[in-house]
């Protein structure tokens, strides 16, 4: 393979970004701190990508919940200062399930659990848990997809009721068709023993997962971080400009040579020195001038993305719960996840109203995603009525915004895809790819600015790091 690298001397030298969420725009602040005033190119008209915030009827806005939790105190520091000490929040997380027409603390607690299910159930999840250790002892079915992961640590009936629907709602396909992975980075708590454990025996003061709790933006929302970087970049030289479409990368002899794109009416060629895209992967590659080979194309439509839909309802009371999410698994409602934005931080909100996030995932161009956008908020104040939480009368605004990119889907062939593209943009010597969607890889927002700094010291240090960042097991819940 090429020696992967670049030198960070010399005005002539133009380094290009391509996205403006957490991890391009943090990549960007590293290299303008290095030195180089980078380019950032971003497609929509503001910087932040899934990672943005707006404000609207007083109220400010994410796409979804976010939270920015770390173990890493050089992390931490950084966010202090990049957003101002006294403009960081310690929150409690607070998540719940809302099944059966109960709420479940979520990652479970066990007197949570035995208080809330019905009885038979109860007894048929722990004698089902009890069946399968033994079973395991013998005959242990291999970790190859979701369904056999979650089986083998919690039973069989404690899947069905907490793992399984609310795992296929999301994703669109039955849980023996997704891959393990997806199981092992988002599932905190390792088995029902495991959750006893951390629930009944664990140490007073210690938490029973490594996100109980997390940091957040007094004002601004979690859009605060790359608008903040925004500024420090700008100023310390480079340049963003967003609403611009990326329409070729050129290259020649294994080196990114151009980035071509059009802003406004005006098409620019502009010459490349060192490339750093979080931009999709597969779109990426198909926009390759000379074209990818074919079979590196070929595993750019098979990897595949959950499109989210985001309606927004403000109701006319202070609050409806104090919870910052609620997943709502049960196949007769539409809506999967719901977020109170007031709870993540009061500053977010007029204090007699409040504002819920009501989540959607479905396909690109299926019948959600082509839904008029009335009907989406017909479907989800139905949803609200019928779990109890919002009458239809409390509404006072709602609207939507949708999303295409937002979960890469862990199918049980995506590995093999997704290695043959990687191994390809690795033949290039000026070409780093990063983020969630750059790696096809689900990260948390610590990851992506991680990730985002990393790539960027890559440019001196000639190595891959960036990649190991979201890798090791014990970092969601």
């Amino acid at each position: 393979m090429t020696e992967r690298g670049a030198s960070l001397s010399g005005s002539e030298k133009r380094v290009l970004v391509l996205g403006a969420g957490l991890a391009g725009m943090s990549c960007a602040w590293k290299v303008a701190a290095l030195g180089v005033p980078p380019l950032v190119l971003e497609k929509a008209g503001e910087v932040g990508g899934l990672a943005k915030s707006f404000t609207r009827n007083g109220f400010t806005m994410d796409c979804g919940p976010h939270r920015f939790f770390t173990k890493e105190q050089w992390l931490l520091d950084h966010i202090h200062e990049l957003l101002g000490a006294d403009n960081v929040l310690t929150r409690p997380r607070k998540s719940r399930i809302f099944l059966m027409g109960r709420f479940f603390d979520y990652p479970l607690v066990l007197s949570n659990v035995v208080r809330s299910l019905p009885i038979t159930t109860l007894v048929k999840s722990f004698a089902d848990y009890l069946v399968i250790k033994v079973r395991n002892l013998f005959a242990r079915k291999p970790d190859d997809n979701f369904e056999n992961w979650v089986i083998n640590r919690f039973g069989r009936e404690l899947y069905k009721v907490f793992f399984g629907t609310y795992t296929e709602k999301t994703w669109g396909i039955p849980c023996t068709q997704i891959s393990a992975d997806w199981a092992s980075q988002r599932i905190t708590l390792l088995s029902l023993w495991d959750t006893v454990k951390k629930t009944v025996f664990r140490p007073r003061n210690e938490p029973r997962t490594l996100v109980s709790k997390f940091y957040y933006p007094r004002t601004g929302g979690v859009g605060s971080f790359c608008r903040r970087y925004r500024e420090e970049v700008e100023k310390l030289g480079g340049k963003v400009l967003t609403g611009v479409k990326i329409t070729s990368i050129r290259h020649h002899e294994g080196r990114v040579t151009h980035v071509v794109y059009e802003n406004g009416n005006e098409v620019v060629e502009e010459p490349v020195e060192t490339l750093f895209s979080t931009i999709p992967l597969g779109t990426l590659i198909q926009i390759l001038d000379p074209p990818a080979p074919p079979a590196v194309l070929e595993a750019t439509r098979k990897l595949r993305h959950r499109c989210m839909i985001f309606v927004y309802v403000e109701v006319a009371r202070p609050q409806i719960t104090d919870d910052n999410w609620i997943y709502l698994p049960e196949q007769t409602l539409t809506v999967h996840r719901l977020s109170e934005f007031k709870n993540f931080s009061p500053e977010n909100a007029p204090a007699d109203r409040t504002m819920l996030c009501a989540e959607i995932t479905c396909d690109f161009d299926d019948e959600h995603w082509r839904m008029a956008d009335q009907d989406l908020i017909r479907i989800t104040k139905e949803d609200l009525a019928r779990i109890g939480l919002v009458r239809p009368e409390e509404v006072r605004d709602a609207f939507c915004f949708r999303a295409r990119y937002v979960y890469p889907l862990y199918d049980l062939t995506y590995k093999q895809h997704l290695t043959k593209m990687i191994h390809f943009v690795d033949g290039f010597e000026n070409l780093y790819t990063a983020g969630r969607q750059g790696l096809f890889k689900y990260g948390n927002m610590d990851h992506s600015i991680e990730m985002g700094f990393k790539v960027a010291e890559n440019m001196k240090a000639r190595h891959d790091s960036h990649k190991a960042v979201a890798t090791e097991k014990e970092w969601f819940g």
